[in-house]
Parts: C-alpha cells; structure tokens; sequence
C-alpha cells in the first residue's frame, strides 16, 4: 500500500499576512469595546469573542491586555499627533527661522482634532469616546511607548511657544499648555452643555466656530503676564522642579488623551516561578525543524487547526459543539461569575449612598410626675390614681454617604486580584473549548474507523465463509479417504467464520457507542444517528512545533495557572496593605420632625460630617499572619505554575516522539498488510489447485485481516496523536507577522 498523501512544506508560506489580519481584528474589535464600555468593563473574553481569535493569540501579539490598552489608544492617538507635528514643522518653515506667530502655534495644535478628525464620522466618535472613558478612569503608571509620543510632543511646542513668548518661563508654558489641553477635551466632549447654557440661542455646534472659539481663548491664555510669585521649585534653574512639571503636563495629556486608562489586571507573573533551563528546541523533534527557515519566528496557536485534516464534516461538528456543548455553557457562566466578582470587588473604591426614611411613635409614661392625682392624665385605676403619659412621633428622611479612602492601595489591589480571577476564568474557557475540539476530532476519527473495521469485518465474514464452503466441497467429496482430517478442518473453518461475526457486531456497537459520544459533545440527544459518512483522512504534514519557551504564552491552561499566580501576588499585597491604616469619611443629611408633611421642609434640616483613621494595634497576631498565609499561597501557585508548564513540555515531547514512531508503525504495517496479501492470494491459488494445504491458507487469511486490523487502527493512532500535538501546543500553527525590534532606550 502506499503512503498517506500529505500535504505540501509550503502550503504555510503565506500566513504572515493572515497574522497581520488577525491582529488587525483585535485591534479594530478592542478599540470599538473599550470606546462604547469603558477600559475595565471590558474582558479579553468579549474581545477575542468579537475579534474571533482566542486568549493565546492576544497574549502571543501583545503580551498583555495593558499593552493591547496602549496599542489601541496609540492607534487612535498617533496619526493626530503626526499631523500636528506637520503643520508645526510647515508653519516653522513659513516663518523663516523667525518665531513662529503664536495663533499658528494653536491652530497646529488644535486643527488636526477640531478641524480635520470631524471629517471622519467613525474617527470622531471613536477618538471622543475613548477620550471620554480615559477622563474617568483610573491609572498609576502611563505605558513608556505612548510617553514616548507625547514627550516628542510636548518638546516640539514647548520649544516653539518659548521662542514666540519670551516673557514667559518654560514651566509657564507648560502650565498654560495643560490648562489648554484641558480645554480642548471638555469642549469636545461637553459640548451639548454650550447648548443648555445658552438657552438654545446655540443649537448647533459648528467646528469652524470652535476652532475661533478656542483659539481666541487659548492665544489670550497664553500670551496673559507671567505670575507674580513663583515657587522655588518651579523656577527655571531648579530642574527637579522643570522636571515635575513636565511630568505633571505628560499625566495630563495622556490622562486627557486617551492613555491614562491601563487595565488594573496585573502584570504578568511568570517571572515568579521558576520552571528551570528549557532548551532551545524540542528534544523529541529531531527529524523535522522547529522553525521554518522561509518563515523565521515563533509560531503562535490559532483557532483554524481543525481544518489542517481538510473535513469540512469534522469543522462543522466543532463548530456545533463550541456553540451548544453544555460543559462550555457552563464555563461562559463562570465567566460572568468571575466578571461579576472582580466588578463588586471594585465598589468599594467609590463613595457608598444610601437613602433613608424613618418613622416611629412612641409612648412614654411619667410616673408619680408632677405630683398626686389632678385627675387630667390617662388612669387605668378606675380613676384612683392617674398615670401621665406622652405620644411621641419622629419622622426622618436622610442621606447616608460613607467613603474609605484607598489611600495605600488595599483595596485596588484586591480588586487587581479578581480581575485576574477573572482572565484566568476566561483562560479555563478557552482551554475547555480547545479540549471540547479535540474531544470530538478524536471521537470523529474513533467512529471513522470503527465504520471501517465494520467493512473490513464484513468482508472477513464473507471471505471466511467462502473458505468454509471450499472445505466442506472437499469434506464431502473426500469422506471416504480423508473424512477425519477434513472434518477438523472444516470446524477450524466454521470457527473463523463465528469469530469474524463477533468482530462485527463489535465493532457495530463500537460504531453506534462513538455516534453517541460525538451526539453528546455536540450538546444533542444521544440517539446514535450521526454517520461518518467516509473514510479517515490522510494525515497532514507535519508542523513546526515552534520553540519550548513560546508555549508559556500560548496555551491557556498555563495562561490560566499564570493568572492564578498573579492573583495571589496581588492578594499578598493586599494582605501587606491591611496594616496600614484605614481612612473613612462619612456623612449625613437630611430633615427630621414630628409632622410627616416637614420632611420637605429645609427649616427642619439636620447634618453630619465626620472623618476617622483607624490603625490596627492588637489583633492577636492576625495580620501578620495573613500575610504570611497569603505568601504561602504565592508560593504555592507558583509550583503549580511550574508543574503545569513541566507537563505541557512533557505533553508535546511525548506527542512529537510519538509521531516518529507511529509513522514508521504506519510504514512497517502498510509492508506487512502487502506481503499478508500476496500470502492470502498464493495460498487461496495452491489450495484451489490442490497443492497447498487448509492451515496454510486459514493461517495467511487470518493473518491478513489481523493486519488490515491493525492498520486501520495505526492510522486512527496517528490522527488522534497530531490532535494531541495540537493540544498540547495550544492550538494550529501558524507563523506570525516580522516584527520590527525597537530600538534601545538611549536610541529611541
């Protein structure tokens, strides 16, 4: 028989530029949900779901969810800042060498946003809704490579305002530029408040008009009298003082700008285990390369290794399966959970409000008061004695607001901590998707040649009994002479006829068994109505595996174990944070009064304020000890991290070793079913002609349809043994986009 047909070496020649469209989609498809939900609204889940990749290919193109938040804000952010630099240098050059007029200076400054980017419907919406969703958010660190961008920025108008305003001093300038950079935000974005102001005299905001509008007011700032006192700090010799200045105008233009708005997942923490030295390639993959000398780079996971067996009936299972498995439901609610968890963590960042109503009435009696009996007070005593009593009625409505201050980062870093939670939820996800795909590519390849041994023992059966009638032809028309030795023949013969049966109905069942765990996978009823419809595939050629190290970052079950590690790095510090003390505000205002009608009455109004910090001092040793149990756990996670990576670097040698062998089991048993063949076939030729003997032929028979056998299961083996190398790789194989190396920080 001959080889198994594979595919061509260079059938994967040409994927850098689908590399290049799948990052394209997840930044298109991150940059629309972090514009219409916000920046910590939004999971890797929902934009690998809207971008249609998974986990491991966001993790492999930008390492981590903070730097796809960079990405996408310098996407948005850098073309606008290109085109201002232009009109600058253009302007500078009109200027010949002379300053630059300072209502040039502006217009550079302002035209490409409320000029030119309102052109463009999508960009103005997008650029103004990410703007909006960064004014809120919350930050402690600006990504280096979007700093980077706004420094350029802030040199070259700097540089261009000192020469034009020389009555002013460089952290002057800097001031006014971020007032103007404020400005230019709110107008932007507030501007349906010109609306409510002016009554509707303004109905519609014409861009021209703000452009005139913001110039005017950001010439007359910048061009007013420097300030009659200035800081030590501030003055132009004190270059820590230049220095916070400038740093403080780069917080606000990338806080008003679109890139104050990292993520608080935490970074990654592979750094905190340690998995020993990797090799550089597999050791188990000597015969085929690691990489691909065409295509240098590391090869990445992708969601398309299903099609790499080229059935389209095998696509479509895992489609259904991906949509309707109920194991997979279930792990999209703990998602939510987890989602739900990480936001309510996060509540107590914010001011806590609670509206109140109260009402009561109450009775109090006055015993022996004032004196004696006057006969005027409510008596139970058949009017002996008197007991005086009051009717009391208190209404109240209030606000109750309370806040603690997070002052020292314990509670962002509990938070920090369930969000991780949460990504390594979704990592479970994408692992449970992965595993449901090879369950049923497996499963389809078991139920494929299963319905091939049913063939194969159907025509065993038939071969068999037409050998049993050729015995007992001879049995019949030989009893006289050969009668006894015939006759065990003939029952040897009637046994393989029995035993090639059997192995039908077996494999009938096996048949029906595997429908129904596909039915199953497939979130269907188990009623064993799928058929395999054909043969099973040839096997593709073999990929390059890639190197050890890239599968730390490529398989979700250890993105998953790393996310787990970083929660409890964060849960540590949490932990470390409680010693501190807590600062709480709290306050309170309302009206109170015995007429339920005063409530809205402001005569009857009543508050409170008040502010308190408290220190643990003596808790039995409590907090000490939280700490240490959260380190522990630090150190746990960080083992099972480990031992989750020491597997999957087990579980691909194991699968690339396999290959090897189970490819040259294939070539050995494709020579043994050929000879088996041509024994059937000589020996069924001499029996016929009567020089052969009976054992001799139901010897080679059965030798020949144990071969086919196993054969069929070979091949079976080796397609189960390539899913198995595509789990345990995390996904396909696909070559990602050139990258272009930065440069050194003292270069850049």
């Amino acid at each position: 028989m001959s080889e198994p047909q594979t595919t061509s070496p260079d059938a994967g020649a040409d994927t850098a530029p689908a590399q290049q469209e799948t990052r394209d989609r997840i930044l298109d498809a991150a940059e629309r949900l972090f514009s219409e939900h916000g920046f910590q609204a939004v999971s890797l889940r929902q934009i690998t779901s809207t971008a249609g990749v998974n986990v491991a290919s966001v993790n492999y193109h930008f390492g981590s969810r903070e730097a796809l938040v960079s990405e996408v804000l310098a996407r948005v952010l850098d073309p606008i800042n290109r085109e201002r630099l232009r009109l600058l240098g253009e302007f500078e050059a009109e200027a010949g060498g002379e300053p630059v007029p300072i209502e040039r200076i502006v217009e550079a400054a302002y035209r490409p946003i409320v000029i030119d980017m309102p052109k463009s419907h999508e960009a103005t919406r997008r650029f103004l809704r990410l703007a909006g969703q960064c004014l809120g958010g919350q930050t402690d660190e600006y990504p280096e490579t979007i700093k980077r961008v706004f420094s350029e920025i802030v040199d070259r108008f700097l540089a261009a305002f000192t020469r034009t305003l020389p009555h002013l001093e460089p952290a002057d300038i800097l001031w006014r530029m971020h007032f103007a950079a404020g400005t230019l935000l709110y107008a932007l974005t507030k501007d349906e408040q010109l609306v409510v102001m002016s009554n509707g005299e303004i109905p519609r905001i014409d861009p021209e008009e703000t452009m005139a509008q913001l110039m005017a007011w950001a010439v007359a700032g910048m061009t007013a009298p420097a300030p009659a006192r200035r800081a030590e700090a501030t003055k132009p010799g004190s270059k820590e003082g230049m220095v916070g200045v400038v740093t403080l105008l780069s917080a606000g233009l990338l806080g008003l700008l679109g890139v104050g708005c990292a993520a608080t997942s935490p970074p990654n923490a592979d750094a905190l285990a340690d998995v020993g030295a990797v090799p550089e390639d597999w050791q188990a993959d000597s015969e085929s390369p690691s990489r691909d000398d065409k295509n240098p780079g590391v090869l990445i996971a992708d969601s398309d290794w299903v099609a790499s067996f080229g059935d389209e009936k095998l696509e479509s299972l895992v489609d259904q399966a991906l949509v309707n498995n109920r194991d997979l439901k279930a792990a999209a609610a703990r998602i939510e959970i987890a989602q739900a968890n990480a936001r309510i963590a996060g509540a107590d960042l914010y001011p806590q409000a609670q509206g109140l109503f109260r009402g009561s009435r109450k009775k109090q009696n006055f015993i022996g008061f004032p004196f004696g009996d006057f006969g005027g007070g409510d008596s139970s005593g058949g009017g002996e004695s008197a007991v005086f009593s009051n009717l009391n009625n208190e209404f109240g409505l209030a606000l109750d607001l309370s806040w603690e201050i997070d002052l020292w980062g314990r509670i962002r870093a509990g938070q920090s901590a369930m969000i991780s939670e949460a990504e390594a939820v979704e990592a479970d996800r994408a692992a449970a998707e992965l595993s449901i795909a090879g369950q049923v590519a497996k499963s389809w390849f078991a139920l494929q040649e299963a319905q091939e041994q049913v063939n194969l023992a159907e025509a065993a059966v038939e071969v068999f009994q037409d050998t049993e009638r050729a015995i007992r032809d001879r049995f019949e028309a030989g009893i006289a002479n050969e009668g006894q030795n015939l006759a065990s023949q003939l029952r040897l013969a009637m046994v393989d006829v029995e035993t090639a049966r059997e192995k039908r109905e077996q494999r009938k069942e096996e048949v029906e068994r595997l429908a129904r765990r596909i039915e199953l996978l497939l979130g269907k009823y188990p009623g064993a109505k799928l058929k395999s419809g054909r043969d099973l595939p040839a096997v593709p050629s073999a990929p390059p595996a890639g190197m050890p190290a890239v599968l730390l970052d490529r398989r979700p079950d250890l993105l998953a174990s790393e996310r787990r590690l970083a929660s409890a790095d964060r849960r540590l510090v949490e932990a470390k944070r409680a010693l501190f003390p807590s600062i709480s505000l709290t306050g309170s205002t309302g009206t109170s009064s015995e007429q339920i009608d005063d409530l809205l009455n402001s005569d009857f109004s009543i508050w409170s304020i008040a502010g308190s910090a408290a220190q643990p001092l003596l808790v039995g040793g409590r907090l000490r000890q939280g700490i240490k149990l959260k380190r522990a756990e630090v150190e746990k996670a960080a083992a099972e991290f480990e031992q989750t990576a020491l597997t999957a670097f087990g579980e691909v040698e194991n699968a690339l070793a396999a290959e090897q062998y189970l490819a040259k089991r294939q070539q050995a048993l494709d020579s043994a079913v050929d000879l088996a063949k041509e024994a059937f076939e000589r020996s069924s030729e001499e029996f016929t002609d009567g020089t052969g003997d009976i054992l001799t032929m139901l010897t080679a028979q059965q030798r020949y349809f144990q071969q086919r056998v196993q054969f069929i299961a070979i091949k079976r083996m080796r397609l189960e043994n390539r899913v198995d190398l595509h789990l345990a790789l995390g996904g396909g194989f696909v070559a990602p986009p050139r990258k272009i190396a930065e440069p050194p920080p003292d270069e850049a």
